[in-house]
């Protein structure tokens, strides 16, 4: 989306103000936004789908990190720049509604929304994965079920239970990964120990080759490299509930570089020393195979459970973001009213139901298939959604960005590097890898990419302006909390609806006076 960083300005906007965090509880600490982040970078991209993409590109996967790493590091300082401007937990959705417009944030969020719900399932199907690991006999719809339903039932309860889930499943898995690469490296120079069938050497890196099926395979895997930093944005959502998002912010979104460095580059490269790469596959966890070829059961039983918790970490995280997405679009008449609804403690009750819907249509599809394929049909679908999620949010920095150059908008000390020549290096990137997915004709499932995004950029247009004639006849929905507060902290955050706000919003979804412009295109020019 070209903006002109030089253009002139066309004089002082109004502030822009989030309806749509109103009656949230800002109970998270630094600490668990911390956590936050690294359960969202860490998750079954890394402890399932990497087995696959190993066995198929060998030890040069590591080249196919590198470059979607350096995509993520961008993205994550673009939204970290954001986060500072404004902490909310409408996240990109929002961004995207107050520097774009209507019709770009209506798109964005509901692509996040499709993502998140699709994620989830696929979290779900990686879990009866792994439960199969112990009890090979049960059908993987039973676990997933079970897991859905308590999960759900926890995030009803508080935004402080799920921070607190998500920061010891998050230290569970760091705590895991850390033991891995120290044996593993311990394992790759003391030699065959154990008495391995094949020893851990170094010369694993090159025996069959460092790209075992060519260069091109590179490429092909990327949708599952993408894939895996899917969660990644995550931790943005969390700023609308933290505590102090200032300085929680940049500190969660500076150690992603260093996550990614340790974690998944660290990881390829010992599994590919542990064993040929050949010896890995999608169906199972690659730290499982590996460790399960020392021929010491109890290892790679508390491997499993490791992966397991990544699992759950993994539909816990996506839960908490569709929720606050959806209830955000709802809250600007862009979902239905029921979405809007949020619990005394301070629960998007409403949106959380709905998600549960989608987790329910997944385990369906486990029923159907079987966990494994459910899997990868999730993976095909899941990356074009993370594709253009990734896209919006660069347009929306540049919006930024070019709001800040006008003078409209005052810059925060927290920058994305080379903006902003990066946002465009990153677009064509991201939309060049987005068409290659859609049209991969060697991938026989290709075509769920192609009709993933298809389908989504229809129906989000067709969405668009039936919510928007439907705002225009019946206004936006009462945010007023039906309930009386009995802390301070919620008496803060649940502030009541006021004219002026309704009126403010209700002009920006329908294209009213006061509001964003809303062109044939739907694109405002940056308002605020």
């Amino acid at each position: 989306m070209p903006f002109d960083p030089q253009a002139p300005a066309t004089g002082p906007m109004p502030v822009f103000h989030e309806r749509g965090d109103q009656g949230y509880k800002k109970s998270l600490g630094h600490f668990q936004i911390q956590m936050i982040g690294i359960g969202g970078a860490i998750g079954v991209g890394l402890f399932l789908g990497i087995g696959g993409r190993l066995a198929a590109a060998g030890p040069a996967l590591i080249v196919s990190y590198l470059v979607v790493s350096t995509v993520v590091y961008l993205l994550m300082r673009a939204l970290g720049e954001l986060v500072i401007h404004r902490p909310t937990t409408g996240a990109w959705v929002s961004y995207a509604r107050e520097f774009v417009g209507e019709r770009f944030a209506f798109m964005t969020g509901w692509i996040y929304v499709a993502l998140s719900a699709v994620a989830g399932v696929g979290e779900i199907a990686a879990l009866a994965v792994y439960v199969q690991f112990w009890w090979p006999e049960i059908p993987g719809w039973i676990p997933s079920l079970v897991a859905a339903m308590t999960i759900v039932g926890c995030n009803l309860l508080s935004v402080k239970l799920y921070g607190f889930i998500e920061t010891w499943a998050a230290m569970v898995k760091v705590l895991a990964i850390l033991l891995f690469l120290a044996a593993g490296i311990i394992l790759v120079v003391a030699g065959d120990i154990f008495h391995a069938p094949t020893a851990a050497s170094v010369s694993n890196l090159w025996s069959n080759g460092f790209a075992t099926h060519g260069v091109l395979v590179l490429v092909v895997v990327m949708t599952g490299v993408v894939f895996s930093f899917s969660a990644i944005e995550i931790v943005g959502v969390s700023a609308g509930e933290a505590k102090d998002p200032e300085k929680s912010m940049p500190k969660a979104i500076n150690s992603v570089v260093l996550r990614i460095a340790l974690f998944y580059i660290g990881s390829i490269l010992v599994l590919s020393m542990l064993l040929p790469t050949d010896q890995y596959s999608g169906e199972q966890s690659p730290f499982v195979t590996a460790l399960s070829s020392l021929h010491i059961p109890a290892l790679a039983g508390i491997m499993n459970f490791v992966v397991l918790t990544a699992a759950i970490s993994g539909v816990n995280a996506t839960l908490y973001a569709s929720v606050r997405l959806l209830r955000n679009l709802s809250a600007h008449g862009q979902a239905p009213k029921v979405m809007a609804s949020v619990g005394h403690r301070g629960v998007p009750t409403g949106a959380l139901l709905c998600i549960f819907g989608f987790d329910l249509v997944g385990i369906v599809m486990i029923y159907a298939l079987g966990a494994s394929d459910a899997f990868e049909v999730v993976l095909s679908a899941c990356s074009i959604f993370v594709l253009f999620g990734w896209i919006s949010i660069f347009v929306s920095h540049l919006g930024y960005r070019r709001q800040v150059a006008r003078g409209q908008v005052a810059p925060v000390h927290f920058k994305m590097p080379g903006a902003p020549v990066t946002n465009y290096v990153c677009l064509v990137f991201l939309t060049v890898l987005s068409l290659y997915i859609m049209f991969d004709f060697s991938n026989p499932r290709w075509y769920y990419s192609l009709l993933a995004g298809v389908l989504i950029l229809v129906a989000t247009n067709i969405g668009y302006e039936i919510s928007r004639r439907h705002v225009r006849r019946n206004g936006l929905p009462d945010l007023t909390p039906s309930h009386e507060e009995h802390d301070d902290d919620a008496e803060r955050t649940a502030a009541p609806r006021t004219g002026t706000d309704a009126d403010h919003s209700a002009g920006s979804a329908a294209g009213g006076p006061g509001a964003p412009r809303n062109d044939a295109e739907g694109r405002g020019p940056g308002t605020r």
